[in-house]
């Protein structure tokens, strides 16, 4: 759920249909439980294996229902919200954003990692799956990046350029390589100088 728009602040959860999958596959799951003790259709370790998958899935179901949106980010910190409250994390204090590519049961998969320190010091890694962003982490990954540049524009005094984020720093750097080369094209001698030839 990422807004359409590159306007602050960006807000990102799982998907309602999904949640919506999870609670009734989890009712359903517990219902075929209680319906098997009853009917003496399931055992014992069959009862207890539906019942765990029916406890987790409807735990997932109701993270996702209740911390939305999961993750959030606007121009002065990074927000994460759980089912016990909200963490918040100023952009100064978050390290590193970063994708990471896997395959789990051999199917390619890309996780967001999150590198951030609490008020005591402390370092977190957050993790999060395409489910519980609703989207691909790729994009959140780039949007936040996006928020850390222009926070960092911020705090050193710098005014942004439009929002542009990480893209219009590499901008701003390659002006400037290409204003030092043509400087250099245009000063032959001084060039010479600076290699200590007359």
């Amino acid at each position: 759920m990422d807004n359409s728009d590159d306007d602050l602040p960006r807000r990102w959860a799982a998907p309602v249909p999904a949640v919506v999958m999870g609670l009734v596959a989890a009712v359903g799951l517990l219902a075929w439980v209680v319906l098997g003790a009853r009917t003496g259709t399931l055992d014992g370790p069959g009862r207890l294996l539906l019942g765990v998958a029916g406890v987790a899935i409807g735990g997932a179901a109701l993270v996702g229902l209740r911390a939305r949106p999961r993750l959030a980010a606007d121009e002065d910190a990074l927000v994460l919200r759980g089912v016990l409250g909200t963490r918040r994390w100023p952009w100064a204090r978050v390290d590193a954003v970063r994708v990471v590519r896997m395959r789990r049961l051999g199917l390619p998969a890309a996780y967001l990692e999150i590198d951030a320190r609490d008020d005591d010091g402390t370092e977190r890694l957050l993790v999060m799956g395409r489910l519980e962003l609703g989207t691909d982490p790729v994009d959140v990954a780039d949007a936040l990046q996006a928020h850390r540049a222009d926070a960092g524009r911020v705090r050193s005094g710098r005014p942004s350029a439009g929002g542009g984020g990480v893209a219009d720093d590499r901008a701003e750097r390659h002006v400037a390589q290409d204003d030092r080369e043509e400087q250099d094209d245009d000063d032959p001698a001084g060039d010479d100088e600076a290699r200590g030839r007359p």
